[in-house]
């Protein structure tokens, strides 16, 4: 077994030279921050496996059964079991090579350290994941609910045109944001020219006639963004009142993870059925979006992939999510 010493001005140019000089088979012995005179360095302690030199013997009656060729055996039997117990003992730092790398990757950091203490791999991580979540089946009152600029309105008014054309469904698109004057003429023209039943009612006379709208397959409800006045008490209010409602959560592919466990903190009380994804044409890398994943989280049940109605709403299926988590992947 080789060992040797590596530094860098950073864990990740240490970590670059072990990998250029000992490979992917290299083993971290140690690693610790040093101070010298040219400065600080991160110093790491790694070995790898030297090629085992084939050991010829004669063609005597005795091969392997010399003094010498016992002990030879022998020696390498206690080296075998050494290297053993130094796989099982250095095994913590392997991982957290492994955790280092998935972070530098872009995978959110509770989901790196998922992957890399479990050893699990990233391609069965996801297909598992999306299986664990399954699907839901498409609620006719729905409730979009989202940030302002996340394409909430837009991909209503796509979605309703989807229903229409996947399923000759009859759609109404009925907008409770009443606070932008200018944003309700741009949706009521919208739906005129997409040939859409539209209506605007305020949260007050919603209520009241939320639940006559019945010769409608679906009724698609559009709301204030969440950082208006509109917010999670109100929503929360909605649902208790009229139970029948059921929510989806509207959120951009490239929004940052922590941001969106903060926001989903406020949200999951609401009866959120599922995640409507958009600006995924953005999305260079599908590895920061692992958080999604998470088992507290609804399933995704649509995914907006750029600005064409409708082809540009796709459903939530296993193929299509696997493709998009995996994005990116070498």
């Amino acid at each position: 077994m080789k060992i040797k010493k590596f530094r860098g001005k950073s864990i990740l140019e240490a970590l670059a030279q072990v990998k250029k000089e000992f490979g992917e088979e290299a083993v971290i012995l140690s690693s610790e921050k040093v101070k010298t005179e040219e400065g600080d360095f991160f110093e790491i302690t790694a070995a790898i496996e030297e090629d085992e030199v084939e050991i010829k013997t004669s063609d005597s009656v005795f091969t392997g059964n010399t003094a010498k060729e016992r002990e030879e055996r022998s020696i390498e039997k206690d080296l075998r079991e050494i290297k053993d117990m130094l796989r099982k003992v250095l095994s913590p730092q392997l991982k957290n090579e492994r955790y280092v790398e998935f972070l530098e990757k872009g995978v959110p950091a509770f989901i790196a350290k998922q992957l890399a203490e479990n050893d699990f791999n990233l391609q069965e991580y996801v297909k598992n994941k999306l299986k664990e979540k399954g699907s839901v089946p498409n609620s006719k009152y729905q409730v979009f609910i989202g940030d302002s600029g996340s394409g909430k309105t837009t991909n209503i008014f796509k979605l309703a045109v989807w229903y229409q054309a996947r399923y000759n469904a009859s759609v109404l698109v009925l907008s409770l944001d009443t606070y932008k004057v200018g944003g309700m003429l741009q949706a009521k023209r919208f739906a005129e020219l997409l040939e859409l039943d539209f209506e605007i009612l305020s949260l007050e006379d919603f209520k009241e006639v939320g639940g006559s709208f019945t010769k409608y397959d679906y009724i698609l409800i559009d709301t204030p963004g969440l950082d208006t006045k509109f917010g999670e008490n109100e929503l929360e209010e909605l649902s208790l009142e009229m139970p029948f409602l059921r929510f989806v959560w509207v959120f951009k592919a490239t929004e940052h993870y922590e941001y969106g466990l903060r926001l989903w903190r406020f949200l999951e009380r609401l009866p959120i059925d599922g995640i409507f994804l958009t600006f995924t044409d953005k999305v260079k890398s599908g590895l920061p979006m692992l958080w999604l994943l998470d088992h507290n989280l609804p399933p995704i049940t649509f995914i907006s992939t750029g600005n064409r109605i409708p082809e540009d709403i796709q459903r939530g299926e296993t193929e299509i999510l696997e493709s998009l988590f995996l994005r990116g992947i070498e």
